[in-house]
């Protein structure tokens, strides 16, 4: 791996240009001055909510980075960001979950990254995907950081449509036009027993005025996973701003931290 200058804020950042599927992927890397071959440095692969993009992620990714990750953000193929291929019609969670899993593959090869140190960070739909990669793959996940992830997107769909027949080609989902592959990849899906496999730690920080995503969704996670802590945060709704933002940003840190995935 090539390294940009370094910056004056002890980190580098370089583009993310990837193959995945046939399908490019793009986003950004955040490399720690202090990451050589010789000394490598922790991974954090961020990942974005639904209709949004890599650049929604980078401002944790850069965090991270100053605290001596290798931190890497990516938008996922029809997710919302350019710097990815694919159609949204085309994009599900399992697409997602295959970028995911193709992202670590590749990025845990670098020379500048101590593959026995890797941590996911995801939001919303993408800390979904980041839990499903993290159950399918606990040997390589040392712990897992969710803020509001959407882990019952399949309860979602069938509290709107009666069966998946039902479901159109293309339909608006909270503002976002999805197709139909998203609907058949998550219908009988279940996070929650999926999840349960995943034995290493978690952090999940919601806000109780969430109403995209509800707190009920992570009460429901936190005893599903057999190693999960749940920070609530008053007031705060599918999203962080400002001094709550700062909050769980540092609670994340702390938990890698804790967690020996930071140094």
């Amino acid at each position: 791996m090539t390294r940009s200058a370094r910056g004056t804020k002890g980190y580098s950042s370089r583009p993310l240009a990837l193959t995945v599927a046939g399908q490019r992927v793009g986003g950004l890397v955040y490399v720690p001055g202090s990451a050589t071959a010789a000394s490598p440095a922790p991974l954090v692969v961020c990942c974005h909510g639904m209709d949004g993009s890599h650049l929604r992620v980078a401002p944790v990714a850069q965090r991270l980075a100053a605290q001596g990750a290798v931190a890497v953000c990516f938008d996922f193929r029809g997710g919302g960001g350019a710097a990815s291929q694919g159609k949204a019609e085309d994009m599900s969670v399992l697409t997602e979950l295959a970028d995911l899993e193709g992202v670590l593959a590749q990025v845990s090869r670098w020379d500048v990254v101590d593959a026995t140190r890797v941590a996911l960070f995801g939001v919303s739909l993408g800390g979904a995907v980041a839990a499903l990669a993290a159950a399918r793959h606990p040997s390589q996940v040392s712990a897992l950081a969710l803020w509001y992830p959407a882990l019952g997107l399949a309860e979602d769909l069938r509290s709107r449509f009666p069966t998946l027949a039902a479901v159109p080609q293309r339909y608006e989902h909270r503002g976002t036009v999805l197709g139909r592959a998203y609907a058949a990849d998550a219908w009988d899906l279940d996070v929650y027993a999926e999840v349960a496999a995943y034995r290493r730690p978690v952090l999940i920080i919601h806000g109780d005025q969430d109403r995209s995503v509800p707190l009920t969704s992570s009460q429901r996670a936190v005893r599903a996973f057999p190693d999960a802590e749940l920070v609530t945060v008053p007031g705060a709704g599918h999203g962080f701003g400002d001094e709550r933002w700062e909050r769980a940003v540092g609670r994340t840190v702390e938990f890698l931290r804790w967690n020996e995935v930071l140094d």
